[in-house]
């Protein structure tokens, strides 16, 4: 099956729920942490790695979110 676009029924149907945290820093260093829960019903092989690098997305002028591959330590 491939998708080519991702819509809001699809979305309802693929994600159980998402958890937002409370936004940390200030300023240009503010992060939050959102977690999403999928809803998968099929087997996922994630390969190994030993770094991936973060994604950051520019999303509007001045606004950078960046997406952490690794989980964040205390």
């Amino acid at each position: 099956m491939r998708m080519d676009r991702l819509t809001a029924p699809l979305l309802r149907e693929l994600i159980d729920h998402i958890n937002v945290f409370e936004t940390e820093g200030k300023g240009k260093n503010r992060t939050q942490r959102i977690v999403i829960y999928y809803r998968l019903v099929w087997y996922v092989e994630i390969p190994e790695v030993s770094h991936r690098p973060n994604i950051v997305a520019d999303t509007r002028k001045g606004v950078a979110v960046e997406y952490l591959t690794e989980p964040k330590t205390a």
